[in-house]
């Protein structure tokens, strides 16, 4: 993240480096139930919003979503993405993921694991109550919905609180 006068431009490799972050810690926590694909650099599952597949100990395999959100132990909400790319009309990850279950890290170290269909049914719902945020990028604007994370915990399938702490990201 860059700071520019007094709004922030998010640049996408700060973002992306974050993420990797989230990501080993959400692959060290799964890692003693499932056998984990992580499938976030083949551009099938990159376009279906598909990170990992999680194989279970019967063979059957469930796809995932991770979402590290900073921002939420500042916000109170999870940020769902509609819209990715404002100037190319592109649908946000919120619209566009086929994974069966996101899987929220935040920065408290709990993690939500959240059902798209309940998620996308809660923003629906939401809508006329939450005005959309814009996301000020280098070129363009990611738009979202903010959803506080009470109701998120209220939807969510499973909730946990990991042990370790986080590391400094700044």
């Amino acid at each position: 993240m860059t700071i520019q006068g007094k709004s922030k431009i998010y640049d996408f490799k700060s973002q992306e480096f974050i993420g990797k972050q989230g990501e080993s810690i959400l692959d060290k926590w799964l890692s003693s139930a499932y056998r984990i694909l992580d499938v976030s650099g083949v551009n099938k599952y990159q376009d279906a919003g598909i990170d990992r597949i999680l194989m279970r100990p019967d063979g059957t395999t469930v796809n995932v979503e991770y979402k590290f959100d900073l921002a939420s132990s500042r916000t109170g909400n999870l940020f769902f993405e509609t819209i990715s790319v404002d100037n190319q009309n592109i649908p946000g990850w919120g619209w566009r993921s086929q994974a069966d279950y996101w899987i929220f890290l935040l920065p408290t170290m709990e993690v939500l694991v959240v059902a798209p269909g309940r998620m996308r049914n809660l923003v629906w719902r939401s809508r006329l109550e939450v005005k959309d945020k814009e996301v000020q990028n280098v070129g363009y604007k990611t738009l979202g919905i903010p959803i506080p994370l009470s109701k998120v915990r209220e939807i969510a399938y499973y909730t946990v609180q990991l042990d370790q702490e986080i590391p400094d990201l700044k």
